[in-house]
């Protein structure tokens, strides 16, 4: 038995019983290949997005469908979970896992409002399909095989999420970004000149660089070399939970970061402060055996510069890289119908300065003639006027030119006068009383009347009725033009809020993200000021195993440094000795704003030397004074006062004074605010 394969046509939806049978298909477990749904927009008979162009670039991986939009879409969308659907000129792409059935974010909708969107369009449905198919393993199976031979090249460039590689033997392939790593941007991985190998769908020109890779145990070997413990690192936000944040420092390499390590503040909602895929910056500390942890609670993003990310391969780039502020999405406002006729009729609008002078001067044409003297009529806005009659040389024809050039015409002693624009506009907003008309004789005060008789009366009456029924067809063709001008404005409209409101989703998903990560420095500087005004809120009565001070403290810094230094580390970075000085233990109880585990922390890495090392805690020689210049004090027996900071960026900060002696030992002098010098 034969193995189905993927239609090799565009298959069109006409039926809403086809339509049925579609959402069931979609639906159905085991279905072999993604399925691609384009649906054409309100009044189109064809999408704005090519699917023959699609079918053309996902051959063999992909099922292409058209479904028009109307009684068939609803008939489908019926059929069809919530939030799943397709029509309007939407467009998605069904995977085969299902997944989408529940979480349709899975499978993404992307919309095209235009011809002019195909490409966009198409893009992302192709990206979303080459995801599917390596998924559903019908992309990238080749790597698996034995015998398949091994490709080289170099890569070209990045276009995308595709790379262009020159193989050796002379050849080009591409590299999808979907056959390296999903979740990682390709320009993140390759970059121009790299060499890579891997396994080549001769078929599809795909090269699968899968190969290539590090696993998760060599990414978290390679992250234990980059990242030295006090430095200042970037990773990317994977989850967030109520009392954690788990942070990727390489794909695959996770460190749970608690809520104590984030914030001190017990309110702080920590989905309010982390973003999924953000790239925070972070500080790492000591773990554990051969763990990796993290801390953001004292990391000045202002002044602590992190270190470039490690590149996930050899000669690649760093695989993130530092946030940058997005600049301010300009406002979008849809237009209103009769500001859009101003607009277009080159009319500003209400309260603007005069419209600048049409570039054809005087002879712009009957289209302008009716701005130049008086307000637009709705032939001058449409570009509509109606003919002359042909009696060229006749008076009226001559007054309303005069009109043109000078401005508007008296109206003539026997009350009769030709419509004004207003009159026609009256007319067009529905007033009932007539249009008023020319004098029948057409004369002018000064002008010599007609001849009398019968005929010369007749053709009067003649050329009034012809005048009369040819003003009233050009009225009901300038009405119908505008209203089928209103109706064009009208779907233009809708196409714009629709347009607007995705826009303005997507820009308020971009701003949150923003304002996550803002909330989260803001909550973090409040926590720095209720430090230094000493208002750090009821603190939690500490656990105590001994009765005197001095052997609870020793206890502490001894299971801090248990707890801290990684096994295979600890012979390495033992305790240094240290005694307490005759005013420690009651400067640690009156000196209130900073935490007793932070002070045990600090100890840790000053007693083991790796405070040395970390920006953060700012290590320095005490001088006898506040100038750059003053000597920095020492004892007569050889000591030499140092001084380390339990918190950063803090006016009132707390700091730890200690004697470093001669024979490596530590003397622990005083916890103080920053302003006291004194040993």
């Amino acid at each position: 038995m034969t193995e189905p394969r993927v239609p090799a046509r565009v298959r069109r939806v006409t039926s809403e019983d086809q339509a049925r049978e579609l959402a069931a298909e979609l639906q159905r477990p085991g279905r072999r290949w993604p399925v691609v749904v384009i649906s054409t927009a309100a009044g189109h008979d064809t999408p704005f997005v090519d699917p023959q162009r699609v079918l053309d670039d996902v051959a063999g991986l992909a099922e292409v469908v058209v479904i028009p939009t109307g009684d068939v879409s609803w008939e489908f969308s019926s059929g069809m979970p919530p939030d799943t659907q397709v029509y309007g000129g939407a467009s998605r792409v069904y995977g085969t896992d299902l997944e989408w059935v529940h979480q349709p974010r899975r499978s993404p909708l992307h919309f095209a409002y235009s011809p002019d969107e195909d490409a966009r369009v198409r893009d992302r449905l192709i990206g979303d399909v080459m995801r599917f198919a390596v998924r559903a393993g019908i992309v990238g199976a080749a790597r698996s095989a034995p015998d398949a031979p091994a490709v080289e090249g170099r890569v070209l460039g990045i276009l995308g999420t595709r790379a262009l590689v020159s193989t050796d033997d002379g050849g080009q392939v591409t590299v999808a970004e979907e056959l390296v790593l999903p979740d990682v941007p390709l320009a993140r991985v390759l970059g121009p000149g790299m060499r890579v190998t891997g396994v080549l769908d001769p078929v599809r020109r795909l090269l699968d660089v899968r190969g290539m890779l590090p696993d998760a145990d060599g990414l978290r070997r390679a992250v234990h070399a980059a990242y030295r413990v006090g430095q200042v690192v970037l990773g990317r936000v994977e989850s967030v939970e109520d009392e954690a944040v788990r942070i990727a420092l390489a794909p695959g390499v996770h460190v749970r970061v608690r809520r104590s390590e984030i914030t001190g503040n017990d309110l702080d909602l920590l989905s309010d402060l982390f973003t999924q895929g953000e790239v925070v910056a972070a500080r790492r500390v000591p773990a554990p055996l051969d763990g990796l942890a993290l801390r953001l609670d004292d990391v000045d993003e202002s002044e602590d510069e992190p270190v470039p990310a490690i590149a996930l391969l050899d000669g690649g780039p760093p695989w993130l890289e530092p946030p940058e502020p997005e600049p301010e999405l300009p406002r979008f406002e849809s237009p209103l119908i009769v500001g859009t006729l101003v607009e277009r009729s080159g009319v500003g609008p209400v309260g603007a300065g005069p419209a600048p002078p049409s570039p054809l001067g005087e002879a712009a044409g009957p289209a302008g003639a009716g701005l130049a003297g008086g307000p637009p009529t709705p032939a001058d806005l449409f570009g509509l006027r109606p003919s002359a009659p042909d009696d060229v040389g006749s008076a009226p024809d001559e007054a309303v030119r005069a009109r043109d050039d000078v401005g508007p015409v008296p109206t003539p002693p026997d009350g009769r006068r030709k419509p004004t624009p207003g009159d026609v506009a009256a007319r067009h907003a529905g007033a009932q009383d007539a249009l008023p008309s020319p004098s029948p004789s057409g004369t002018l005060p000064g002008t010599a009347p007609e001849p009398a008789g019968k005929a010369a009366r007749d053709l009067s009456l003649s050329l009034d009725a012809a005048r009369s029924r040819a003003a009233s067809l050009e009225k009901e063709l300038l009405d119908d033009k505008v209203r089928r001008r209103q109706v064009e404005l009208e779907v233009d409209r809708l196409l714009g809020r629709v347009g607007e409101l995705t826009e303005r989703l997507e820009r308020s998903e971009r701003r949150a993200e923003q304002q996550a990560t803002a909330l989260r420095k803001a909550r973090q500087e409040a926590a720095r000021l209720r430090r230094r005004l000493g208002d750090a809120g009821a603190e939690v009565p500490e656990e105590r195993h001994f009765a005197d001070d001095e052997e609870q403290l020793r206890f502490e810094v001894l299971t801090e440094w248990a707890r801290t230094i990684p096994a295979a580390e600890k012979a390495g970075r033992p305790l240094a000795g240290y005694t307490l000085g005759p005013r420690f233990l009651d400067s640690l109880t009156d000196v209130e704003g900073v935490s007793r585990d932070r002070v045990v922390w600090t100890l840790v890495m000053v007693l083991t030397g790796l405070a040395l090392d970390m920006n953060g805690l700012q290590v320095h020689r005490l001088r006898t004074g506040a100038g750059g210049d003053d000597p920095f004090r020492h004892r007569d027996d050889g000591a030499v006062c140092w001084r380390v900071s339990l918190q950063v960026n803090t006016p009132s900060a707390r700091r730890l004074h200690y004697w470093k002696l001669p024979g490596g030992a530590y003397e622990l002098s005083r916890v103080v605010l920053h302003d006291d010098v004194e040993p």
